[in-house]
């Protein structure tokens, strides 16, 4: 079979986005690890432009011991964790002084992922704007065919675009919750039911995920460190409480939810998205990130004041879930605590959104 590679998959909403620039709440210029490729390196070096930004170039990156041509040199955050090309109004001096092609390709084109290999774009998650778009729309996400100005190498083979595609239809089906949906698509990838395990056991679980993200990662440490001050002794009927509470403060949660979880899904190519997992074990990994986003944000609900508070909790969590290797950590953590199977993950969407 032909296939026109100049085609890409994309989310329907993949050319609504536009960057926020300066008025981002939580930019991308902040504090993230930012490497880029030998060329890019010494292509921004023999940039020739005006002293100050030359100035700015020569202590933007450095190169680590362990650089290779692919991941050669790392953004030099200055003393608040800002790229130091990034100028007071919040945004590129660079891109302002020479151009958008001036960039490296991360800064280029974040939040989009282009895979040429699969003929397919994404947007991530991590992106507050990414968030606000998916948490405003009513309709089911869709995926088309677009010409994006680029040309692939291949295309998702059959077998798992299908899988992938039916675990996206289970979760966008609105006659179930989405906790239900969840754990069919645990039953379609493992055919494995939940079983019960106890509340406490399940946010003993959480715990273990804020203590390690608390200290690992900078981006959701406040969030986690809130959780577990504010959930530590709380009873079941208690967090139903804070989950019911959020219902009437957002009454259209599990759309949200939905939109936000199938947008990831086809980020991450759930479920396969880690090669060093099955897709049994990305399963549970998912349980896990449901549960963990259902936790930060029942333990932070009193700051939760409006539809940005939100925005920004969603976009902090999936900067790691999206930007680390959550789900082969999330296996490790589930594997430790005694979750490690499809059974006893499944318990925790129990205590999702």
């Amino acid at each position: 079979m032909d296939y026109d590679l100049t085609q890409f998959l994309v989310p329907d909403f993949y050319e609504q986005f536009s960057c926020k620039c300066g008025e981002c709440r939580s930019s991308c210029c902040e504090g993230w690890d930012v490497v880029i490729s030998q060329k890019e390196y010494f292509d921004i070096l023999g940039i020739q432009s005006t002293e100050e930004i030359r100035s700015r170039i020569s202590r933007a990156f450095y190169i680590p011991k362990d650089a290779s041509p692919e991941r050669y040199a790392v953004l030099n955050h200055d003393w608040l964790g800002n790229c130091p090309l990034r100028s007071e109004d919040g945004l590129c001096l660079l891109h302002a002084a020479e151009g958008e092609t001036s960039l490296p390709d991360v800064c280029r084109l974040y939040p989009r992922t282009i895979r040429k290999d699969l003929c397919e774009a994404s947007l991530s998650n991590s992106c507050e704007r990414v968030i606000e778009l998916l948490v405003n729309r009513k309709d089911p996400l869709r995926f088309v065919s677009r010409d994006i100005g680029s040309v692939g190498t291949g295309y998702e083979p059959p077998y798992r675009m299908s899988l992938r595609m039916q675990c996206i239809g289970i979760i966008q089906d609105r006659n179930s919750s989405l906790a239900q949906s969840f754990e069919s698509v645990g039953q379609l990838i493992s055919g494995k039911r939940a079983e019960k395990r106890s509340f406490e056991e399940c946010l003993a679980v959480m715990f273990s995920f804020c203590e390690n993200y608390s200290d690992n990662d900078s981006s959701i440490k406040e969030y986690c460190d809130n959780a577990m001050r504010k959930l530590r002794g709380i009873t079941e009927s208690e967090y139903d409480k804070r989950r019911y509470l959020l219902k009437t403060m957002f009454p259209d949660i599990e759309m949200i939810q939905e939109n936000v979880m199938v947008n990831h899904f086809f980020v991450e190519k759930f479920p396969y998205s880690e090669t060093r997992e099955n897709e049994t074990e990305e399963y549970e990994s998912l349980c896990a990130l449901l549960c963990f986003i259902g936790v930060l944000v029942a333990g932070n609900l009193e700051r939760i004041n409006g539809m940005n508070d939100l925005v920004d909790l969603l976009a902090a969590a999936f900067r790691v879930m999206e930007h680390s290797a959550f789900h082969y950590n999330a296996h490790v953590l589930l594997d430790r605590a005694g979750f490690g199977e499809p059974e006893t993950a499944g318990s925790l969407l129990e205590y999702s959104l």
